[in-house]
């Protein structure tokens, strides 16, 4: 009795925790990304705030299309939390990605790390931090006049 017990809560503590870490990174649906052969590095600014120097391809993705990425990702995520507004406190490092409310952001790729000279960790926090400071400022907010 105490093992068929002991499996159970065992069981539904992996199911609980398997839920919050699938829930932890939510990727926000985007179009398709348009092809940028270009592999300079480049600024990943909006507003006029640069938030990060990207200087790695991912994949398929240049530079300039992981800004691109960044910028679908952004649209998509910052429609989704307009309530309550969003602080520097909703966007959180985990592991190599940024989730802004749990919804991935961007991802640091080892190649990052090494041309930054530092670990992916760290330059997930970096980045993160980044966001954090910009993000607060251009999201929508809820209108003050009710409407």
């Amino acid at each position: 009795m105490k093992k068929t017990l002991w499996t159970a809560v065992c069981g539904a503590l992996v199911l609980t925790m398997g839920t919050w870490v699938c829930r932890a990174q939510r990727v926000v649906p985007v179009g398709n990304i348009p092809e940028v052969s270009d592999k300079s590095p480049t600024w990943w600014a909006i507003s006029g705030y640069e938030i990060v120097y990207i200087t790695q391809s991912e994949g398929r993705l240049t530079p300039i299309m992981r800004t691109e990425l960044f910028d679908a990702r952004t649209v998509e995520i910052l429609s989704r939390t307009q309530v309550p507004p969003l602080t520097a406190s909703d966007v959180k490092a985990v592991g190599n990605a940024v989730l802004v409310r749990g919804y991935l952001l961007m991802r640091v790729t080892p190649q990052d790390a090494r041309a930054a000279g530092t670990s992916v960790t760290a330059l997930a926090k970096q980045w993160a931090a980044s966001v954090a400071h910009v993000l607060p400022r251009i999201a929508p907010t809820p209108s003050r006049f009710g409407i």
